[in-house]
């Protein structure tokens, strides 16, 4: 697994020409959130399908070529930061705010989200429901704690 605080920054070079294109600024999730779409580097986008590895010292494109422009408003959102994670407020589709996201797990060989830190806890990725430019919404458990109950 791999976290999100890892790979930010990280150069990202062409496994074609191995040159470095750029560094990687963000990665794109899909709604609801569930696996990486597309990397940003720079001002651009590589779709996952066209990511070959995200290692220690790099993440490898498959070539230059598979850079791309943001297409479609949630992909301008993105590259714009409106979807970032780190920061971002989490609330329960209960209405009860969980805290705010430190980092997130992601495997690296699929792009799936394993696991959320918040300031609270740890979430599983089972609890996804939708992420906006406002906050993450995630399935509320509260209903099935004893302390909910009383």
């Amino acid at each position: 697994m791999k976290r999100l605080s890892e790979l930010v920054g990280t150069r990202v070079m062409s496994r074609d020409s191995a040159e470095r294109v750029g560094k990687l600024e963000r990665v794109v999730f899909d709604n609801p959130p569930r696996r990486i779409t597309a990397v940003q580097v720079g001002k651009s986008l590589v779709d996952w399908e066209a990511v070959s590895g995200l290692g220690t010292d790099a993440v490898v494109i498959d070539s230059g070529e598979a850079l791309r422009s943001p297409s479609g408003r949630r992909e301008d959102q993105a590259v714009a930061g409106a979807y970032d994670w780190k920061g971002k407020r989490v609330l329960s589709d209960g209405g009860t705010e969980i805290g705010t996201i430190v980092d997130v797990e992601v495997d690296e060989t699929t792009g799936m989200i394993e696991s959320m830190e918040t300031t609270a806890s740890r979430l599983g990725a089972d609890r996804l429901v939708a992420l906006g430019s406002y906050c993450l919404v995630v399935a509320d458990d509260a209903r099935a704690a004893p302390d909910a109950q009383a």
